[in-house]
């Protein structure tokens, strides 16, 4: 086995736990209390910090064994996609986590923890989480349309990637397209660790059975 197909591997077993665990902490997120601190959400709070973390760092690989095929299009929707993740997955979780819950409790904090009231809580702040949750969704919807055009992953996950952030924004589905979504980049990590996926030998990804 060559560096880069171990590098490859390697990065897609990142990417497959990263995954898993943001899916396990989006998942938990209806059955937490975020409003204090608490066991529970310091701990789901935490797992989802590793999970944006690991998903971060598998996601070069996700990108490279697919990059010739997946065009301009595809390279612009992974660089929103990238930005997108550190800046709102990555950066803002372990102010949510750790800092937030200590604002709620101080007097006359109470309405800071209703939904989205804390984004609100200056406009630089808004227009931070609004910029970057923008380019991760559009990021993600253009690369998930680029997968399904390069066919190096099964067309199913291009198509849950693409459509994942579109249900994200409608309440009833919510958490369960955006744990869909995670649990797409798991498998799309579990197939680069496993083999299947591999890096490009001349200029195109080793393509797997379409599904």
């Amino acid at each position: 086995m060559t560096t880069v197909e171990t590098l490859v591997r390697s990065s897609g077993l990142v990417l497959c736990a990263g995954g898993v665990l943001s899916a396990a902490a989006t998942a938990a997120q209806p059955f937490v209390d975020v409003t204090t601190a608490n066991p529970a959400m310091t701990a789901a709070g935490t797992v989802a910090i590793t999970g944006g973390l690991l998903t971060l760092l598998g996601m070069p690989a996700w990108y490279a064994v697919q990059a010739a095929r997946a065009g301009r299009l595809g390279a612009a929707g992974f660089v929103m996609t990238f930005l997108g993740w550190a800046g709102l997955q990555v950066a803002t979780q372990p102010f949510y986590t750790y800092v937030a819950p200590a604002l709620y409790a101080r007097p006359g904090n109470a309405d800071l923890a209703e939904p989205g009231a804390l984004d609100e809580i200056t406009t630089g702040f808004l227009s931070y989480v609004g910029v970057t949750l923008i380019l991760l969704n559009l990021g993600l919807v253009l690369f998930g349309v680029a997968m399904i055009r390069a066919r190096a992953f099964p067309r199913a996950l291009g198509y849950v990637i693409a459509l994942g952030p579109l249900g994200a924004f409608v309440p009833p589905i919510e958490a369960g397209a955006i744990t869909a979504t995670l649990l797409a980049l798991a498998t799309c990590g579990l197939l680069l660790a496993t083999g299947r996926v591999t890096a490009p030998a001349s200029g195109s990804a080793a393509p797997v059975p379409a599904g």
